[in-house]
């Protein structure tokens, strides 16, 4: 399979979780990790998102060219894809890969109509590329890490954390992994429902 390689480590996700801040009150509203008071929140786990990359055909004043897109398989969220020197090949993984949700041809019209947005929101008119097909679709996992946390007594939630680029999830990025989430056998859910039962 071939993936985007994670480059923060569960103890540096975790710090960045649980840092001290303005919006908890500085910490009065967070829950700390002590693994002898509950054995199962809060805590962490690293997912493998799915996305297309989605080469989109193009013709301008110079000439043709080719665009690549990604499109995350799950919530449909697009961005210009300029990572390729970033990809492995990885036989396994660690943590939990995710199901598509999304097929590949609902991942070439997602990405062509985006695409198409993006050109018509820059500036001008010259030089604009006109998108005329699309060309190979690709496949591959992106690491984040998940923060499961009781917000308060007996509501529970997440938090995103990029474990590539060391960034925190964007609304998007969390609406996919819960997408993902939904019908897995992950332990984490498993232990979530497990939790919620016992309130």
């Amino acid at each position: 399979m071939r993936i985007i390689e994670p480059r923060v480590s569960e103890a540096s996700a975790l710090a960045h979780f649980e840092r001290r801040e303005w919006k908890n009150l500085w910490g009065l509203f967070r829950v700390r990790s002590d693994p002898t008071k509950s054995p199962r929140l809060p805590r962490t786990q690293l997912v493998w998102l799915p996305h297309y990359i989605v080469t989109v055909l193009v013709d301008s004043k110079i000439g043709p060219g080719e665009i690549d897109v990604s499109v995350e398989a799950h919530s449909g969220s697009f961005a210009i894809f300029e990572m390729h020197e970033n990809l492995e090949e990885k036989d396994e993984v660690e943590g939990e890969v995710f199901d598509l949700k999304i097929d590949e041809k609902e991942a070439v019209e997602i990405g062509r109509r985006e695409l198409l947005k993006t050109i018509l929101r820059r500036r001008g008119q010259r030089e604009k590329p006109t998108i005329v097909g699309s060309g190979k679709v690709d496949l591959f996992y992106y690491p984040f890490w998940i923060y499961y946390y009781e917000r308060r007594r007996g509501l529970l939630d997440i938090q995103i954390y990029d474990a590539a680029r060391g960034e925190k999830g964007g609304a998007r990025t969390k609406v996919g992994i819960l997408s993902g989430l939904i019908g897995s056998d992950s332990e984490a859910r498993a232990s979530l429902e497990k939790f919620e039962t016992e309130q």
